[in-house]
């Protein structure tokens, strides 16, 4: 940014009026009007008071303040945003907080000062502590906008998994079968028909919780919602805010006539409601739902896990990737990176080759 005090430029309008152009240059370089002015004191006084906006100096602490209300966000999205990064606005780096330090002073290797202590300090995994800096970022990237910072030093940090500092290991996504996945869901009494959803669509928790009557037709689930806390919002994960959000979902004939024969109810439109005809909460589902099938299917498996399964093996049974991600509700390249495992199906084919 230019430092010199800049001086308001004369112009002579077409009338013969002088008028005296405030011109000014922003933190990116750029070239900004302040105004046109009939007095020259006037259009130097708008160049000051321009440079004072650009150049003042705001904490990150102040600017996460006031970040919500000028660059909301979906809902869950922004609480889930605003809860990481308030982790990490106490740690203190070169004994001051983060929450404390003027935006235009943060570098890179404060960024990486921050990875250690999440890591060594508060016992973060790799993936808990890279989720709080790339929060740090997305609220950076808004600030640039807002000509608080001129970088972005959180941009691509990211945390190895194998990082020596780590205490905290990840744990493991576990497959499982079709078979152990039914057997789970049996065990699930009058809630079979919502589980084994989870095990034969492969559809996020917060998917599966908003479906309503209408969203099934006996072949294929219609994916338009996703809930939190009770509450329903139009979009899924990938494509909240967008025209026509939602992906299509095959359902398979053993599911289809499961969920048929349960009884219909006329109190609500959902498929698989509370006993009051609510969108069941995360805890209340956990709780009454999943931790039962559990313990009497003697079976550890976790919603997500049934979703990482359902991509494996239909990925093993050469389910074409396109179709598959456009199912799962994701990118081929998100969905063979990190919902594709391993089944050691092909190690007697491999000796056969070798001989």
């Amino acid at each position: 940014m230019s430092r010199h005090r800049e001086t308001p430029v004369r112009r002579v309008n077409p009338s013969g009026t002088v008028v005296w152009v405030a011109r000014y240059t922003n933190s990116a370089g750029d070239r900004k009007s302040a105004g046109t002015f009939r007095r020259k004191r006037d259009a130097q006084a708008a160049i000051d008071a321009a440079y004072g906006r650009a150049e003042r100096v705001e904490n990150v602490g102040g600017y996460f303040q006031r970040w919500p209300r000028f660059h909301p966000r979906a809902e869950r999205t922004q609480r889930t945003n605003e809860h990481r990064i308030t982790r990490a606005l106490g740690v203190e780096i070169d004994g001051v907080p983060l929450r404390e330090w003027a935006y235009t002073d943060l570098r890179r290797r404060h960024a990486l000062a921050l990875i250690d202590v999440l890591l060594t300090e508060q016992g973060r995994s790799a993936l808990g502590a890279t989720h709080i800096v790339r929060a740090l970022s997305v609220m950076t990237e808004d600030a640039i906008t807002d000509e608080v910072a001129e970088v972005n030093p959180f941009k691509g940090v990211a945390v190895r998994a194998n990082d020596p500092r780590l205490s905290k290991r990840p744990r493991p996504v576990r497959v499982f079968t079709f078979e152990q996945m039914h057997a789970f869901a049996c065990a699930g009494g009058i809630y079979e028909p919502m589980l084994r959803t989870f095990a034969d669509t492969g559809m996020r928790l917060g998917e599966v919780l908003p479906l309503r009557r209408e969203d099934f037709d006996g072949l294929v689930f219609q994916v338009r919602r996703t809930a939190h806390n009770g509450r329903a919002q139009e979009g899924t994960k990938t494509d909240h805010g967008q025209p026509g959000a939602g992906r299509i979902v095959p359902c398979p004939a053993r599911l289809a006539e499961l969920i048929r024969a349960r009884p219909a109810r006329i109190d609500t439109p959902l498929l698989f409601p509370t006993s009051t005809g609510k969108i069941w909460w995360e805890r209340n589902f956990y709780r009454d739902v999943w931790a039962p099938a559990q313990k009497k299917s003697g079976l550890d498996i976790r919603p997500h896990e049934m979703r990482h399964s359902y991509v494996t093996h239909l990925r093993a049974e050469r389910i074409d990737d396109a179709d598959l991600a456009e199912i799962a509700g994701h990118t081929v390249q998100t969905m063979i990176g990190h919902y594709t495992h391993a089944l050691g199906r092909s190690f007697d084919q491999v000796r056969e080759v070798i001989g």
